[in-house]
């Protein structure tokens, strides 16, 4: 079966949603609460970021392109360590460490939406603060003389 777009949200949270792709059976376990969908490295980041706002016992780090997370007694009785590498495609499976809530799968126009959402994100975030409209001229209007 093919993997399938849906929107992840840590449960009992504000963090998300995240756009991750899982293969939707549910009969298999790769969809549900503790499920691991693979996240671009962008959603990725922005999950270590929502973790780091909270004070659960749970922690996050990049060493590299390796994503560890960390985590105390307190989070689970027994604390420990899970290194997260990406895939051939580039992508973070993560997942069982807290308990996920999903909207989905996305029909075509969410996923465009999604990736025109992610596309404008993208550009203004490189901009400083007081950056100046460019005024872009086509090659035909400047060779007119506009």
């Amino acid at each position: 079966m093919t993997e399938r777009l849906f929107h992840f949200y840590v449960d009992g949270s504000e963090h998300g949603p995240y756009p991750g792709l899982v293969v939707p059976r549910d009969t298999t376990g790769l969809i549900g609460p503790y499920c691991s969908p693979a996240f671009s490295r962008l959603a990725a980041e922005q999950i270590v970021a929502d973790l780091q706002k909270d004070n659960c016992g749970l922690t996050a780090r990049w060493d590299g392109e390796v994503l560890t997370f960390d985590w105390t007694r307190d989070y689970d009785g027994d604390g420990g360590t899970e290194f997260v590498a990406p895939d051939e495609r580039g992508l973070y499976r993560i997942g069982g460490r807290w308990p996920w809530d999903y909207d989905g799968p996305l029909d075509a126009a969410e996923r465009h939406q999604a990736a025109l959402a992610r596309s404008a994100t993208r550009s203004a975030a490189g901009l400083p603060p007081n950056a100046e409209p460019v005024a872009v001229v086509s090659a035909a209007a400047s060779a007119l003389g506009r």
